[in-house]
């Protein structure tokens, strides 16, 4: 049903009937063959039914699971209980019709947020756009995709970008006739021209006419300059005056960030888009991403290779490891042979990488620097899967193959002057710009850990006056009302409102968020990738060639990782905190992911095949199955039936 009108009807064969007997009691009986297919209720009474069902959904104010029963052709409801089993909808009205898209499936972090988390997410972004259900966000671009030009573009960049599958739930919701019948608000063109104008124009410039060598000192000043003013901005505050200060860094951060590094981030996969189109879909295209020289998440991935074998050196140090723990981490290494030295190459490490995480656009999760114990299954899974030394030379490898295929391209397009001079010029930009495209979001944690640094101030502050119990409880309240805790201003019951907010939370965690639902609550389901597929294949998007067999290891949290040589690492999603994996994995699959998302330019980077976007992937392949990625074609298949 959908306004009003039957949409589909599904009329399920029933076989066996139940009558009533005159006497009390029922007996079965076996349906003739033309009564098994009939439709059980008359269009007109599914529309009355359906009528009925908003009816008390909005009394009872909430969605609910209805019993009814048929006399002489009335209907009577016998009982009405609240649905749980419903994804939550965000504060929204149903209509016009809005499209939801999950913000955490963009950002490769599905799981559910405290509201400390949300509350950031939603001051650095307009809250109109990016709105909280059940403990996730989800962006509403609707009145973007009202308009022609987003209506056939958005989709597209979503497919590129982000999820193939999220793209065509997207396009699904839009060609309907309730959607396209509504119009867009007015002077939205003119507003988002204005805005993209100078970006759009910058862009240009950076693909065609300035030296991408320079790329990467201009944004590492940037962050650089940036990380200083808010550093500078939130020391010598206290109590409510420095939460406000971290209030407004965060307001501001978007509108400050998005003009100086997207116009360098952006042209990594429109060059890879345009070089597509002048040369078709050569494999040497997807070669030119191996071994980026300058990308900040790759370094770290091979510092992690560096500190395990250091631990090679030191046995001592290895066992030490096995048994570490976060609170004592330092002071322990100090305790065994070779410690202090692992200990200083450990900190330089986290002084650089410390403020990353899985899941980290959270400003509540657990940072490496405050829980050093999550790094050391990578290490120590590096030392099982990795040779000494192995990660350095195949990154060295991966320069020259991505120099060779440059060299190929060239030679392809040699005969023709002004393609080959624009060519040559793609890759270069693709090579230079490709090497920032983790930058911004380094930036972007980087200060989200200092702001996370002067909120747990103040929460022991709180504690200290015995206003909250430990400084963790922050985590369960929004920026805002920190604020009001600090001045006193807050007037619920505070502990009250914190046991409200820990038991919503636990619900949360075991919802599964879509990744493209509608204000009416409709779970949009993508139709499948079309193609030819082997019988029973796992069919997602191919993100980085190569065929590959082995035993899958299923992993749904980095820190619990134990990735033996040739392992293929099956997860729900992977973002910059899971790239110390990569190193140890001989092919990835992810449920979560597009053309462009962390595991898809890493994998290709490292030159492991990566099939992503796989639904269910992480439940349907068991641990210790053997199974095939083909990163070609884009399908996973499992040879072997049962794990082990």
């Amino acid at each position: 049903m959908r306004a009003g009108r039957i949409i589909d009807k599904k009329i399920a064969e029933k076989k066996i009937a139940i009558f009533s007997l005159p006497e009390g009691g029922t007996v079965k009986k076996e349906l003739p063959l033309d009564q098994q297919r009939q439709q059980a209720l008359t269009d007109e009474q599914i529309v009355q039914l359906a009528d009925l069902g908003k009816r008390i959904e909005a009394h009872f104010g909430s969605p609910q699971d209805i019993e009814f029963c048929l006399e002489d052709g009335r209907i009577f409801v016998v009982q009405s209980r609240p649905v749980t089993s419903l994804y939550p909808l965000p504060e929204l009205p149903q209509e016009p019709l809005h499209v939801l898209v999950s913000f955490g499936y963009m950002q490769m972090m599905t799981d559910a947020m405290k509201p400390l988390g949300i509350s950031v997410m939603r001051t650095v972004f307009p809250k109109s756009v990016l709105l909280e259900a059940g403990g996730r966000l989800f962006i509403d671009p609707t009145e973007l995709l009202r308009t022609k030009p987003g209506r056939r573009i958005v989709p597209k960049a979503y497919e590129q970008l982000f999820d193939e599958g999220l793209a065509r739930a997207i396009d699904e919701v839009i060609r309907r006739p309730e959607f396209e019948r509504v119009s867009p608000g007015p002077g939205l063109i003119r507003l988002m021209v204005r805005m993209m104008v100078p970006i759009v124009k910058d862009i240009w410039k950076n693909l065609w006419k300035r030296d991408p060598k320079s790329a990467k000192s201009k944004v590492e000043s940037f962050m650089e300059k940036k990380q200083s003013e808010i550093r500078a901005e939130l020391q010598g505050k206290s109590g409510a005056s420095r939460l406000e200060a971290v209030q407004h860094q965060l307001g501001v951060l978007g509108k400050e960030i998005a003009p100086k590094l997207l116009p360098y981030v952006a042209c990594y996969p429109i060059a890879f888009l345009l070089l597509k189109k002048m040369l078709g879909d050569v494999k040497e295209l997807h070669q030119l991403n191996k071994s980026l020289p300058g990308n900040i998440t790759s370094r770290m991935g091979l510092e992690i290779g560096d500190l395990a074998d250091l631990v090679r050196e030191l046995p001592e140090v290895e066992a030490y490891l096995q048994k570490a723990n976060d609170a004592t981490f330092y002071e322990g290494l100090l305790q065994v042979r070779g410690g202090e030295r692992f200990k200083a190459a450990f900190a330089a490490f986290i002084a650089k990488y410390g403020m990353r995480c899985p899941g980290e656009i959270d400003l509540t999760r657990p940072r490496w620097r405050e829980a050093p114990t999550r790094l050391v299954p990578a290490i120590l899974g590096h030392m099982r899967s990795v040779k000494p030394g192995e990660h350095r030379h195949k990154f060295i490898r991966g320069e020259q193959e991505a120099r060779e295929a440059a060299q190929r391209i060239m030679d392809q397009v040699k005969q023709s002057g002004f393609k080959s001079k624009r060519v040559r010029r793609l890759i270069e930009v693709y090579r230079y710009m490709g090497e920032l495209r983790e930058h911004p979001k380094y930036l972007f944690v980087s200060i989200l850990d200092e702001c996370k640094k002067a909120i747990l101030a103040e929460a022991e502050e709180l504690v200290k006056k015995g206003i909250l119990n430990e400084k963790e409880d922050a985590f369960f309240f929004t920026l805002d009302e920190l604020i009001q805790l600090t001045k006193g201003e807050f007037y619920r019951d505070i502990f009250a409102c914190l046991a409200d907010r820990k038991e919503k939370y636990e619900w949360h965690q075991t919802l599964k968020p879509p990744k493209v639902m509608t204000s009416e609550g409709e779970v949009v389901t993508p139709s499948p990738r079309k193609g030819e597929f082997p019988g029973g294949a796992l069919i997602g998007t191919p993100a980085s060639a190569g065929v590959a067999e082995g035993i899958a290891r299923v992993v749904l949290k980095p820190e619990e990782a134990h990735l033996n040589e040739g392992e293929i690492l099956v997860a729900p999603h992977t973002d910059p905190g899971w790239t110390p994996l990569f190193q140890s994995a001989k092919a990835l699959v992810t449920e979560v992911g597009g053309l462009m998302t962390h595991g898809s330019v890493v994998a290709r980077e490292y030159g492991i095949p990566a099939v992503v976007g796989v639904d269910g992937a992480t439940g349907k392949i068991k641990d210790g199955q053997r199974i095939r990625v083909d990163g070609n074609q884009g399908f996973v298949e499992i040879l072997a039936q049962t794990a082990g």
